[in-house]
């Protein structure tokens, strides 16, 4: 599921370019019924029509394989997990939120709630049918979906609570290693073998290499919060092992988004409140 992680990535980053031409510079908030209703279709054709066609290519290969309320299991147990899970709930909802006011005029939050629940659903139980049971129906993930969907309802309602949930990157030294494990990388380069040892998994690693964090505003951009992410070993490589960490820092893009109002401010906001790019410090405890 990490390269599903990449991908919903670049499509927070297609939102957020997206942001930055319809909102209003002054407010950063998102204008109503703004665009013709056909480029509405299309957003929700890529994430209901294209997104499963892709996936069922790479994830899904073997999906209806087996019955999916049968395979209840917990496979990714650590809390960084869960917190990508939350952190899913949080930005699908304002996405499909965005879309529903901008191109249907649609002002009430509980459809876009409701279309975020059911994409992250059809997710786990696509996962569990797999015939080759690479992943399990998890209940915690589901929950974890909930808590962002109730989370990003709250933030609705409360647009200036100083709290946030963003995903970034621990390890900068290798995240080229998640770029080079993308099947479009290995298209690109056929002959590229990963070269993780033997006990070793990719997925781990690639989770080792990112982070979670939930943070609080005590005082406009200065930040205090919590961090997750996965432990290392003495040659770098990730495994299964949460490695939880206190963090501190400002929040520079928003600061800046808001300091020098321009077009791009909006994207800016929106790239700053679900992704960890900030002046900072994290203390990992070991």
């Amino acid at each position: 599921m990490a390269d599903f992680f990449k991908k919903i990535l670049f499509f927070i980053l297609l939102i957020s370019f997206a942001y930055a031409d319809s909102t209003d510079v002054e407010t950063l908030q998102l204008s109503e019924n703004t665009g013709p209703r056909w480029v509405g279709y299309s957003w929700l054709s890529i994430e209901y029509v294209i997104g499963p066609i892709v996936a069922s290519s790479y994830w899904w290969k073997h999906a209806f394989g087996t019955n999916p309320f049968t395979n209840v299991c917990e496979q990714e147990h650590y809390i960084e997990d869960k917190m990508w899970h939350f952190w899913n709930g949080v930005n699908l909802s304002d996405f499909h939120n965005w879309v529903l006011r901008k191109y249907f005029g649609q002002n009430s939050p509980w459809p876009a709630m409701g279309m975020t629940f059911i994409t992250l659903t059809a997710v786990e139980v696509l996962d569990a049918s797999d015939a080759e049971a690479k992943w399990g129906l998890s209940v915690y993930d589901e929950i974890a979906n909930l808590g962002g969907i109730a989370f990003w309802y709250v933030k609705y309602k409360y647009p200036e609570l100083p709290v946030d949930v963003r995903i970034g990157i621990r390890r900068w030294d290798v995240a080229d290693r998640i770029i080079k494990r993308t099947h479009t990388y290995k298209l690109i380069n056929p002959d590229y073998v990963d070269d993780i040892p033997k006990g070793r998994s990719s997925h781990a690693d690639n989770y080792s290499i990112l982070k979670a964090e939930l943070i609080v505003r005590p005082y406009d951009y200065f930040y205090i919060g919590f961090s997750a992410s996965l432990k290392n070993d003495e040659n770098g490589w990730g495994f299964s092992e949460n490695l939880l960490g206190i963090t501190a820092g400002f929040d520079v893009m928003r600061w800046y988004a808001k300091k020098y109002p321009s077009k791009y401010s909006p994207y800016i906001d929106t790239f700053g409140r679900y992704f960890s790019q900030s002046i900072a410090y994290t203390h990992w405890l070991k």
